[in-house]
């Protein structure tokens, strides 16, 4: 739990400087176009998409902290901007945690391939399958169990898909913000 709060903590620390607070919000646009025009709906409750690759940038980024509070700001924005159905806070609620996810398994950590493995079968699991059904459960008054075969294949034939864009643009990332930081020392000099 101490390494959960102290996560917490530091996360709170990150948007001290004016490049932090503009990287930030531009992974929320970036998060914004992926989930908006980057997306596929299979059905009315069933959507594809690759928004999750900017959140955990902002996971990996800024933290537990301001990833979950920027998901869940993207997500308000989505409905605002192309609404699908009703606004529902339960799915609000499962972006920020989402955010919360990445930030605690991608913060301050190497992005190693087990990790990336970890976050994204917790979240797909936990929050997509279980959490998002319930609130699909609560929503359209729809069997939680004659939901589930259908988000079951899709979370399952996405993991490997998803890992393997985490995988391949996390540590890229990580190398963008090195060069930068080294590119702001210097400068500082």
């Amino acid at each position: 739990m101490t390494t959960f709060l102290t996560k917490v903590s530091d996360s709170v620390q990150e948007l001290r400087t004016v490049r932090s607070m503009t990287t930030l919000a531009l992974l929320m646009a970036m998060a914004l176009v992926l989930n908006l025009f980057v997306s596929i709906q299979i059905t009315p409750t069933l959507k594809l998409g690759f928004g999750f690759l900017a959140t955990a940038a902002m996971g990996m980024l800024y933290g537990p902290f301001w990833a979950g509070v920027a998901a869940g700001l993207v997500d308000i924005f989505q409905f605002v901007l192309k609404p699908t159905g009703q606004f529902f806070p339960g799915f609000t609620i499962t972006a920020m945690l989402g955010g919360v996810f990445y930030g605690f398994f991608l913060y301050k950590n190497k992005t190693s391939l087990p990790r990336i493995i970890l976050v994204k079968t917790l979240i797909n699991v936990l929050l997509h399958l279980l959490l998002n059904s319930y609130w699909l459960t609560i929503l359209y008054d729809q069997a939680f169990w004659a939901q589930i075969p259908a988000r079951i294949v899709k979370n399952v034939a996405m993991l490997p898909i998803e890992i393997l864009l985490l995988k391949a643009l996390l540590p890229q990332l990580v190398k963008i913000t090195q060069l930068i930081q080294r590119s702001h020392a210097n400068e500082s000099k």
